[in-house]
């Protein structure tokens, strides 16, 4: 098996979980994990909210503690987001007192509204100058390696092999492209071309990202000749994606895919937020994730409407169990 190198740190494979935000938790990085992703993201945090004494961003920080201790073999990039440079530098120091990681990631591809008001995430693309400047204090500041993603522009594709170039220049140790524009939000094609450019421009690791899953991720590898690949959408509901790509790299058969499987994995998601958060927390987390695990098998439409009300472990495997009952019953 392939793998590449951040740094001075290895990674064991080529397979990334890509930072979501409301999903990769502890929870969902260690299902992952589990299934054999190499690196794995955290959720955007908050630079804001951290110099704040956000409590919930504390206990975001706290359980990457967890990451170190239940998934040594797979690698972990805290990332932060953030619009005003004074506060970005100012909360590095913040972030290392609370979280234990490998790599410090800065997000400059986010396209939603409420991190654009605040001139974060791909609000960044709009001013390179100050964007690159940003960089370069942080990875004077940061004791970790300092990595960044990026889209390939805001409202258009710019000269993304020499923004890259000055990225690295500026001592960044690793660039996740996402191939679309702000603009392009998630649809419509993904300008892989313009990823291989930046590699081709690059000597640090470039690792793709857009709409890469179990049945192109191989190939995404070969188009863009990029280190690696990071997997987003495809991993909520369906972590087993890493272990497809893994067995498909090593010439190996994928294990079939079941629904039974599918509700033990969901159940052990459960059981992992709900001894981290509280009942409610957890609850309006699993509600975007539990129904993506059964999506796409017969007969489950009412299952689903069942998984979105519920507010406890309890009635989770108790809609969950019912699954079971059925299949012993056919």
């Amino acid at each position: 098996m392939v793998g590449f190198q951040i740094s001075s740190i290895p990674i064991k494979n080529r397979y990334v979980l890509a930072p979501l935000a409301g999903f990769t938790d502890y929870s969902m990085r260690k299902m992952c994990a589990d299934y054999g992703a190499g690196l794995v993201y955290s959720e955007m945090e908050s630079c804001d909210s951290i110099l704040y004494g956000s409590k919930a961003t504390i206990e975001d920080l706290e359980a990457t503690k967890l990451d170190k201790k239940t998934c040594p073999d797979s690698k972990l990039a805290l990332q932060i987001f953030g619009g005003k440079k004074d506060i970005v530098l100012s909360s590095i120091p913040v972030f290392e007192s609370y979280g234990d990681y490998d790599f410090l990631d800065f997000n400059c591809g986010c396209p939603v509204p409420k991190v654009l008001k605040q001139k974060a995430g791909s609000g960044w693309l709009r001013r390179p100058e100050e964007m690159i400047d940003l960089l370069t204090e942080m990875v004077k500041i940061s004791k970790k390696p300092v990595l960044v993603k990026i889209r390939l522009g805001f409202d258009h594709i710019l000269d993304i092999p020499a923004l890259c170039k000055r990225i690295e220049e500026a001592g960044v140790k690793a660039i996740a492209i996402h191939g679309r524009t702000r603009n392009e939000l998630f649809q419509g094609p993904v300008h892989y071309d313009e990823i291989r450019k930046a590699k081709e421009a690059c000597t640090i690791p470039i690792i793709a990202n857009g709409s890469i899953d179990e049945t192109n991720g191989l190939d995404i590898l070969k188009l863009t000749n990029a280190d690696a690949i990071m997997i987003g959408q495809r991993a909520i509901g369906y972590p087993k994606v890493f272990e497809d790509l893994i067995r498909e790299e090593e010439n190996q058969p994928c294990k079939e895919n079941s629904l039974l499987r599918q509700v033990e994995d969901l159940k052990k998601h459960l059981q992992l937020i709900f001894s981290l958060k509280d009942e409610r927390r957890a609850s309006d987390v699993m509600r975007g994730i539990s129904t993506r695990y059964i999506k796409g098998y017969d007969n489950c439409s009412s299952i689903r409407s069942q998984l979105v009300h519920c507010r406890n472990l309890n009635e989770y495997f108790s809609v969950l169990d019912s699954i079971h009952f059925s299949f012993s019953n056919e």
